[in-house]
């Protein structure tokens, strides 16, 4: 009886330890899919904002440094633009509202970096974040009113 005690004891002990480094392991390859992750988002803003770079270059028709509605509405039919917007979901229709909402100092125009930020933004967050965002944004304004 002694005996099949101390066998079942030292079974469990046995047990406990592969489980222990099967846990272990898992914890690893979990931190190392994060660093992963993380790694390939940053490549990916990287890669974006290259895109949007050359995007705002192209809109940018006087070489002013900023763009306007007009040069916007206008860049839209350069088949690269409307291939980046496209992928964005951001269709002509779009254009006007979505300018009006990036100039928030009314001024006019968009600079590289103002265009490039909510863009290059907008196609790297995650989403549960913006939407987040866009509910504080929201109740700052009920706020206000």
């Amino acid at each position: 009886a002694i005996f099949a005690c101390s066998l079942v004891t030292i079974q469990l002990g046995f047990l406990n330890l592969v489980l222990a480094v099967i846990v272990d392991k898992a914890a690893e390859a979990r931190e190392a899919s994060k660093e992963d992750k993380a790694e390939q988002k940053r490549q990916a803003v990287k890669m974006s904002l290259g895109k949007w770079v050359d995007v705002m270059k192209r809109l940018d028709s006087d070489s002013s440094g900023t763009i306007n509605m007009e040069e916007l509405l206008e860049g839209y039919k350069d088949d690269v633009v409307k291939e980046v917007m496209s992928d964005m979901g951001i269709e002509e229709g779009d254009l006007k509202v979505m300018f009006s909402l990036m100039d928030t100092d009314n001024s006019g125009s968009l600079s590289y970096n103002e265009f490039i930020r909510a863009l290059a933004k907008a196609q790297t967050q995650d989403h549960r974040v913006s939407m987040m965002m866009m509910q504080l944004r929201l109740e700052h304004i009920q706020n206000a009113v």
